[in-house]
């Protein structure tokens, strides 16, 4: 295990600990907990001697890193063809998580189970249900910074929302953040079809059940066919088609089938 008690840059005498906290973050295969595997593991142990370890590991996941993985975090095969499995190195990595709480961001939702699922496939519990304290940043940043239009004002125009939930007052303020949203990000096109494809690039459907991959095809965006080309399933096509999804989601289905009946 690659594991130091070097110095960081960040303090954290401003915590009160009673015992060892773990800032850590995950780079995966994908984003289904079920299926995806450890790329890259990097954590931070801080202890209440106000002492700290790094544990950082690059690992192998048994299986191809899908291309759109890739894009996120620019971890190849190739990168990690010689590294070892999370098995390997399931034992020192347990005596690291075992008896601390966890922290990161965004981490309850997909980080922390995640990683009590490679455990387990590995027979190893170290992270107990119920045993650990969570220090989720993303989540106490939504605590304090609803995601409501009236921070937006606040945040992007140093004003407060008068009027909020009028609709007249609400759509004037709306128009007003996105004027100093493409103030402050010079990446954004002033353009509806640039903001549009900025946020929604690749997008079929407004739920985001389908989008296109790199090759122009639709693929699916969910479920047990994430990533897989959608006209290669007509009988999940035909499921979806009586199952409960938007309406918008339903003519994509349709012309897709009937792209199928077509050939």
């Amino acid at each position: 295990m690659e594991l130091s008690a070097l110095p960081l840059p960040v303090d954290h005498d401003f915590l009160e600990l009673s015992r060892p906290l773990i800032f850590f973050d995950l780079e995966t295969t994908g984003v289904d907990v079920r299926n995806s595997r450890i790329i890259e593991l990097y954590a931070v142990k801080l202890l209440p001697d106000g002492s700290r370890q790094e544990c950082h590991h690059l690992l192998h996941p048994g299986c191809p890193i899908p291309a759109d993985a890739t894009k996120v975090h620019g971890i190849t095969d190739a990168d990690v063809a010689d590294k070892p499995s999370f098995l390997s190195v399931a034992q020192e990595l347990a005596l690291f998580f075992s008896d601390a709480d966890l922290g990161g961001f965004n981490v309850q939702g997909f980080d922390i189970p995640l990683l009590v699922a490679e455990f387990g496939r590995c027979g190893l519990q170290p992270i107990v249900e119920g045993g650990v304290h969570v220090v989720d940043v993303c989540t106490l940043f939504h605590k304090r910074f609803a995601r409501n239009l009236t921070n937006a004002v606040k945040f992007y125009c140093g004003e407060a929302h008068a009027n909020a939930h009028s609709a007249r007052a609400d759509v004037l303020a709306t128009i007003k953040v996105l004027k100093y949203q493409l103030l402050l990000y010079d990446d954004l096109q002033p353009t509806s079809a640039g903001i549009h494809n900025h946020l929604f690039a690749g997008v079929v459907d407004s739920s985001g059940k389908f989008f296109r991959n790199d090759a122009g095809d639709i693929v699916f965006n969910f479920g047990k066919h994430k990533g897989v080309l959608a006209l290669s399933q007509p009988e999940y096509l035909e499921w979806m088609l009586g199952a409960d999804f938007n309406e918008d989601t339903k003519a994509v289905i349709r012309t897709l089938l009937g792209t199928i009946k077509r050939k």
